[in-house]
């Protein structure tokens, strides 16, 4: 049983670098952060097919995969909700901070789940306020995704769920850049 969830949870990954790609290629926005959360998605799919992939590639891709596990829980919806605020650049960088403070203390090996989860809820929050009060129908749907991602998932223990609600959220994410018409 444990080959087969490593080959589906490859699949999921290779669904999340597909979406990512897909919206890494339509990003024409000149910021930084925008891009970074469809990249850190991009290469997390890479490195999540190689890490489940790792006994048949004869290599073993799992710091790799541990740092980009990282990225795409403490990193994502920072980037995304700093380009939302791109406007007002306290706000943009108070959720640049709020996602590179948890993500540089995993990197140490001094990860806080709590304080992870404090900022990630935070962002969701503040994505929630954002839709709210810009009429984006899809920022609701990614709020949505992302807290089934980054909550419930790890909950089911399901390693093939939190990939697939990635993609989710990165799909949602992109539609909130489109053209509304009020």
């Amino acid at each position: 049983m444990g080959e087969e969830d490593d080959l589906n949870t490859s699949i999921a990954h290779i669904v999340l670098c597909c979406v990512a790609g897909q919206s890494l290629g339509r990003v024409h926005a000149k910021s930084y952060s925008h891009p970074g959360m469809h990249a850190n998605f991009f290469v997390h799919g890479i490195l999540g097919f190689l890490h489940f992939q790792s006994g048949r590639f004869n290599n073993d891709f799992k710091t790799a995969y541990v740092i980009s596990y990282s990225a795409s829980r403490y990193l994502a919806l920072p980037c995304l909700m700093a380009d939302l605020y791109r406007g007002d650049q306290s706000l943009s960088t108070v959720h640049l901070v709020s996602g590179l403070i948890p993500f540089v203390m995993a990197l140490a090996g001094n990860d806080n789940p709590h304080l992870g989860n404090l900022m990630i809820a935070c962002n969701i929050v503040s994505l929630c306020v954002y839709s709210q009060q810009n009429d984006r129908v899809w920022g609701w749907y990614t709020a949505g995704a992302g807290a089934v991602a980054y909550f419930f998932t790890p909950q089911i223990g399901q390693k093939v769920a939190y990939p697939l609600f990635l993609a989710l959220m990165e799909y949602c994410a992109y539609k909130i850049f489109r053209i509304q018409f009020s």
